[in-house]
């Protein structure tokens, strides 16, 4: 015979609310910031929620509820009820694109500006936590959905006549150029943190990755009326990876935390469609299907150490490193698994600071740097704050974010001159891109 009680009627109605809003997010269509540098394979300043990135993304050596599935499953240990977390970011990619400016005798002048864009993106992040009322060595379980490689990025240019031929025609418009990434892999993520001793936590965690990647190249040409095209292409992913973690307390006032993140092969189709102009104006089309796409992307090996120092009120500092071996990334548009590409491994180093004022209300701080997986001299740094004001059984998180990546990069578009311009307005073949990245974040947190 098998009996059940119920002591609590309102949890049942809390969890289908609460399942509801998993799927609301779920089906919201993300739209992450990410520079040129990185729509490849995803941004490595990805956003997580307010809190977290108020401490420059820190997470590997301390709690951060149904979001330690990614940082480190171990800490979901600490959890001993439930909490609950609802992030939204808004985020402003500025890219300025310059190239050396020659005078006549052969001599740099200065760099001239030659496209400049500036696109908003938003984000919506959820998480659960939850101990499982075991007796003995007690679990808590975590579920998370989330962006972990966002694709988003746009370009947009215009070309003009820089000359005074044809007569009267100087500064008309030759062509309108854009270039566009979309999609994302988003995780959903369950994971399990089990407490073997008051100072020595283990955790794990199952990510299933899905989303798509969709490019388009697109070029309108007043000039000349074969010179139109669009071309887009769209790669449908999926896959499966997942991570371990450590956590050990040392003593009263330190902690440590390990974590590894397997290799996720995420495979999928590709479809696409090319469309072209024809001297008289009529656009011909070609469809394109590919199967065994694939991204294999490389382990992830994460680090941290976070300190209580005796102070009143209390402050928490934390320090962390990511190590990522991009040569193992393996991608389908590329053949070959050693490393065709030449991708750089990465160490992101991550601090983070919180002061809790008498109020109960913290002050955040962080910073953040990385070097990129593209290019060796290229790495981007971030300037992070926040604060949080208690609420309720919960606190509203809000957090500000600043960083910048210089780098050198070919042109996306070709800087050809015309068969009607003279030879010197040719451009140099490759330009000085300046991305500059603003992003507010706010969440909130409930604890019961």
């Amino acid at each position: 015979m098998i009996t059940s009680k119920q002591n609590n009627p309102g949890a049942a109605r809390f969890g289908l609310v609460l399942l509801s809003v998993a799927f609301l997010l779920a089906g919201v269509q993300p739209a992450a910031a990410v520079p040129q540098i990185m729509n490849d394979y995803g941004d490595q300043m990805a956003w997580r929620s307010a809190e977290i990135n108020s401490m420059g993304g820190t997470g590997v050596a301390l709690y951060r509820g149904g979001m330690s599935n990614i940082f480190n499953p171990a800490f979901l240990a600490d959890e001993e009820s439930v909490r609950i977390d609802l992030g939204f970011s808004l985020d402003q990619e500025h890219e300025d694109r310059f190239v050396p400016l020659f005078n006549s005798f052969d001599s740099f002048v200065e760099d001239a500006a030659i496209a400049s864009n500036r696109f908003h993106y938003w984000q919506s992040n959820f998480a659960l936590a939850q101990r499982l009322n075991t007796e003995g060595m007690p679990v808590t379980l975590g579920l998370s959905l989330t962006d972990r490689n966002p694709f988003q990025y746009n370009f947009y240019e215009e070309v003009r006549n820089p000359a005074f031929y044809p007569e009267g025609d100087r500064d008309v418009l030759i062509e309108e150029r854009e270039f566009e990434v979309s999609g994302t892999l988003r995780n959903l993520s369950m994971g399990a943190g089990l407490e073997l001793h008051e100072r020595f936590s283990l955790g794990a965690t199952v990510h299933y990755a899905f989303g798509k990647r969709k490019e388009t190249t697109s070029v309108s040409d007043n000039w000349e009326e074969d010179g139109s095209y669009r071309i887009e292409e769209e790669m449908d992913l999926e896959g499966l990876n997942f991570t371990l973690g450590l956590k050990s307390t040392l003593n009263n006032r330190m902690e440590i935390g390990f974590a590894w993140e397997s290799q996720l092969l995420a495979e999928g189709d590709t479809s696409g469609e090319m469309h072209f102009a024809n001297p008289d104006s009529v656009f011909t089309s070609v469809s394109i299907a590919l199967s065994d796409t694939y991204f294999r992307y490389p382990n992830i090996f994460r680090g941290g150490l976070t300190f209580r120092p005796r102070t009143d009120p209390k402050t928490v500092f934390t320090m962390e490193l990511e190590y990522i071996p991009w040569d193992e990334m393996a991608d389908s548009r590329f053949p070959g698994y050693d490393n065709p590409r030449n991708l750089q491994d990465t160490k992101d180093v991550r601090i983070g600071l919180e002061h809790t004022f008498y109020n109960g209300s913290p002050m955040r701080f962080g910073f953040r740097h990385a070097n990129s997986y593209l290019d060796r001299d290229a790495s981007c740094s971030f300037f992070t704050a926040g604060v949080g004001i208690p609420y309720s059984k919960g606190m509203f998180s809000a957090s500000l974010e600043l960083g910048k990546v210089v780098s050198i990069q070919d042109h996306i578009f070709p800087y050809v001159p015309s068969e009607e311009l003279d030879e010197a307005y040719e451009a140099d073949p490759q330009a000085r891109v300046v991305d500059t990245r603003f992003r507010l974040g706010v969440g909130y947190s409930l604890s019961y």
